[in-house]
């Protein structure tokens, strides 16, 4: 039986729901406003956090939950495309890679040592770093444009956008923070490398060593 696929609207909404993630991604810059902030009180406990971008996190949150509705919404509606899925990677890469820089350039970089602010630059460097050493492995051995969707890497992901959320609230970085997500994010690196060099049929759905078997190449 032919799977029916979306058509008119609901065909292109998906991509559309991504677009506005990557438009969104770029208007983050201009709502960095200093009249935007709020001394926010925490209720009972008496603690008050202050200088809080309340807008800005408020967008940043908004964009967020964008990465998981238009990857449902393609697959419930069956509107996958190649297209859908870069749309996709390239409005997550934008919404980290604009809401860090944010973080660390406006929200916390006057609340750090100068060396704790390059550690931590030089930290995040490391890590796209990695992500991109594990595509051009896939592009070497398989031919493929795109990056394995592993548990840990997924636990990646969400430790970097929940950690610019709670860095911009805090105005400050905790060191255990970036400490956790380097970690994860040199974990799934070798454990995606090896995947990549070992796997004789690319998914790029694989859950990660440990969670799921494949088939491995001949030697």
């Amino acid at each position: 039986m032919k799977e029916l696929r979306a058509s008119g609207l609901k065909k292109h909404l998906p991509n559309i729901i991504s677009c506005f993630r990557i438009i969104g991604a770029f208007a983050l810059p201009f709502l960095i406003w200093r009249k935007w902030e709020i001394n926010f009180p925490l209720p009972f406990i008496g603690i008050i956090f202050s200088n809080v971008p309340i807008v800005w996190i408020i967008a940043y949150l908004i964009l967020l939950s964008t990465d998981k509705l238009d990857g449902t919404l393609a697959r419930k509606l069956k509107a996958e495309s190649d297209l859908g899925a870069a749309l996709d990677s390239i409005g997550d890469v934008l919404v980290l890679v604009m809401g860090a820089t944010l973080c660390f350039v406006r929200f916390v970089g006057d609340n750090l040592a100068a060396w704790q602010f390059w550690l931590y630059v030089g930290m995040m460097v490391v890590t796209v770093l990695n992500k991109v050493f594990v595509f051009i492995l896939a592009r070497i051995y398989h031919g493929k444009g795109n990056m394995v969707h592993t548990y840990f890497q997924k636990l990646f992901a969400a430790s970097c956008y929940v950690g610019i959320f709670f860095w911009a609230f805090l105005r400050t970085i905790p060191e255990w923070s970036i400490c956790f997500m380097l970690a994860v994010n040199i974990y799934a690196t070798i454990d995606e490398s090896i995947y990549c060099v070992r796997t004789a049929e690319y998914n790029v759905d694989f859950k990660g060593h440990g969670f799921e078997k494949y088939k491995k190449r001949k030697s």
